[in-house]
C-alpha cells in the first residue's frame, strides 16, 4: 500500500485495519450466524440486540434494519433450523415397513441433534442435548 506521495506504507493490522463493507446479503448472513451462535449459547431471553451487534461489529440499527429486532432474527433462525431438520426426515420415512421408517426418522432426528451443535439448543431450549 502506498500513500499519496508513492511511499510504501505497511498495511494496517489488527484493529487499525479498515473494515470491509459487506453487501446486504453478506451482512444478513453474518448476523444470522452470529445470532445463531449467541441464541444457542445463552438462550433467547438472555440474548440482547446489543450483544448481537457487538459480536458482529455493527451498530444496533443494522440489526433492526435487517430483522426488525431480536424477535425477527430469532424467527429467521428457528425457521432455518426447522427446515434443516425437516430435510433429513422425509428420506428416512420413504419406503419400507412403518416400524423401520419410524426408526430411520428417529435416527435422522438424533443425527441432526449431534451434528448441529448450535441448532438443536435453539429448537429444544433447555434440553440436555449432548449425545456423546
Amino acid at each position: 500500500m502506498t500513500d499519496d506521495e508513492g511511499v510504501v506504507v505497511p498495511f494496517p493490522v489488527g484493529e487499525e485495519r479498515p473494515r470491509v463493507r459487506m453487501s446486504g446479503q453478506e451482512r444478513r448472513a453474518q448476523l444470522i450466524n452470529v445470532g445463531r451462535a449467541i441464541f444457542a449459547e445463552r438462550g433467547y431471553e438472555a440474548t440482547s440486540v446489543e450483544e448481537i451487534a457487538e459480536r458482529a461489529k455493527v451498530s444496533k440499527p443494522v440489526v433492526y434494519e435487517h430483522f426488525g429486532g431480536k424477535e425477527g432474527l430469532y424467527a429467521v433462525i428457528v425457521d432455518r433450523e426447522v427446515a434443516n431438520l425437516l430435510r433429513s426426515i422425509p428420506n428416512a420415512l420413504a419406503g419400507g415397513r412403518p416400524r423401520l421408517a419410524l426408526q430411520r426418522a428417529a435416527y435422522a432426528f438424533f443425527e441432526y441433534i449431534s451434528d448441529q451443535d448450535a441448532g438443536s439448543p435453539i429448537l429444544l431450549p433447555g434440553a440436555p442435548l449432548r449425545l456423546s
